[in-house]
């Protein structure tokens, strides 16, 4: 897949699911799993519908969010130990504070998120 994905290159097919386009047309459709600040950045976590051969059920994928010239978001992949380390512990975070009564971990909560999928 491509380093980066424009906001031009998906499109939502429900509240979950996106489909990515990569710079040379693939697609690849995703379940959106949680969008989240970490260190005044925006990330995205999104794990593949059909999973690749050697990934684990639990995997995601983490994307910064960024912007082009033209004021288009990026989705540009993670591959940053300390970042990676640093989004997965706010996500934690998140889903610890949900507990069990959270919709942003397909649960049923009113609280509010700092950047998840309810606020």
């Amino acid at each position: 897949m491509a380093e980066e994905r424009n906001d031009d290159m998906f499109d939502e097919e429900d509240d979950d699911t996106i489909v990515l386009v990569d710079e040379e047309g693939n697609e690849t459709e995703f379940e959106h799993i949680a969008t989240l600040d970490y260190d005044n950045e925006w990330y995205i976590l999104l794990q593949p519908v059909v999973l690749d051969e050697d990934m684990d059920e639990d995997e995601v994928i983490v994307f910064k969010i960024g912007t082009d010239s033209e004021g288009n978001d990026l989705f540009v992949p993670v591959d940053d130990e300390k970042v990676l380390d640093g989004v997965f512990k706010v996500y934690m975070e998140e889903v610890e504070a949900c507990g069990d009564d959270c919709d942003c971990c397909d649960h049923d909560c009113d609280h509010h998120h700092r950047g998840g999928k309810k606020d």
